[in-house]
């Protein structure tokens, strides 16, 4: 079973990794603003076919010796779940480095190419004030839904709370087999209801992100770009509340296979089947709706030939790390990715960030 889920997640990753260059925003390449016509030139479209060749050959490279790593230690649960979850995290290195070396390419190509002329660039923003008082995300109401679902988690917790087990378990391996267990308690019955509050609560600040981001109009096509900016931001928080839907069902899942001690691969087929949608809704997104809707088809506006195009590549650490202190936005669109990012030279965003992780680190550590 881990072999397999090791597997899954690897092609994942690897993929997701892949296809981001065709994801993005058609004016970016590698978290280097080059302009909608530019990133149509042959030497781009050559350098994202040889980044595509360079993730998947190096990351399944990392993922091959992953499998004989787990193959190798199949007797040592630990040593497992540390092979795994370090394989995970090499490949992200992996990628990441690949991508770096394009990023400084696409830098150096952009520019030679102002200093030809082919490209030219000012500090213009635009802003369409109405932007945010659009309706652009889901009614907040909508999460009554998931919130419902923790309802009757909760009333399923209080009602067969003293007919369960004397011992829970705490602690699975990556077979779906109890590795550990605790005395029943109220505390720890608790648990997974105070995950699914805390997982609705988190996936609500997501909907508030989506909805107050830093609005972005692109110089060449700016009424086109602010209609895929509105559709993107509601697609996405509809997608945002399954997800949430989702998680919130599989710890009631979770649940009742604890408290009524049902097979625990009822619980296993049930993450394994969250996983598989989640995973498979964030490609299809990617791909159907892209960065910032850059992948919807509609226009009917011409392209802004020769307009020049925003330069704030200074602003972008390595093209993936906003940092701008004249900026009063927290939050802003990723440049290489799907979703979105913090101002990083805002302090409260920050401080929003290490809210949440504290809340989730207390919940755990007291329940």
């Amino acid at each position: 079973m881990e072999i397999i889920m090791y597997i899954f997640v690897s092609i994942a990753i690897i993929s997701l990794q892949a296809i981001t260059p065709f994801v993005i925003r058609k004016s970016e390449c590698f978290g280097v603003n080059v302009g909608e016509r530019a990133n149509r030139k042959a030497e781009l479209k050559q350098l994202k076919k040889q980044y595509v060749g360079q993730v998947i050959l190096w990351t399944s490279l990392v993922a091959i010796i992953g499998i004989a790593l787990l193959q190798g230690f199949n007797t040592s649960e630990s040593i497992q779940a540390g092979i795994f979850i370090a394989s995970m995290f090499g490949q992200l290195i992996v990628s990441f480095i690949i991508y770096y070396r394009f990023h400084l390419t696409t830098l150096q190509w952009k520019k030679e190419k102002i200093v030809s002329g082919e490209i030219s660039t000012n500090s213009i923003i635009l802003v369409d004030t109405s932007f945010h008082r659009k309706k652009m995300v889901i009614s907040y109401t909508w999460f009554i839904v998931p919130f419902l679902i923790f309802i009757i988690t909760l009333a399923i917790t209080v009602v067969f709370y003293q007919q369960a087990p004397m011992t829970f378990p705490t602690h699975f391996d990556m077979n779906g087999t109890v590795t550990n267990t605790v005395v029943k308690s109220p505390r720890i019955a608790l648990l997974f209801p105070m995950l699914q509050l805390a997982m609705i609560g988190l996936f609500i600040f997501i909907n508030f992100v989506i909805a107050r981001s830093k609005q972005q109009v692109e110089n060449e096509k700016p009424s086109d770009s602010l209609k895929r900016n509105m559709l993107f931001r509601q697609i996405f928080s509809k997608a945002m509340l399954i997800m949430c839907t989702i998680l919130v069902i599989d710890f009631l899942v979770t649940q009742v296979v604890i408290l009524l001690a049902l097979p625990i691969e009822i619980m296993t087929v049930t993450m394994l089947g969250s996983v598989v949608i989640i995973i498979f809704g964030v490609v299809l997104l990617s791909v159907k709706v892209g960065q910032g809707g850059s992948r919807l088809k509609f226009s009917n506006e011409p392209d802004g030939a020769n307009k020049p195009i925003r330069d704030d590549d200074a602003f972008w650490k390595a093209g993936i790390f906003y940092f701008n202190r004249n900026d009063p936005a927290l939050f802003v669109e990723k440049r290489f990715g799907i979703g979105w990012t913090i101002n990083a030279a805002r302090p409260v965003a920050w401080l929003t960030f290490l809210v949440i992780i504290l809340l989730i680190v207390l919940i755990t550590l007291l329940f």
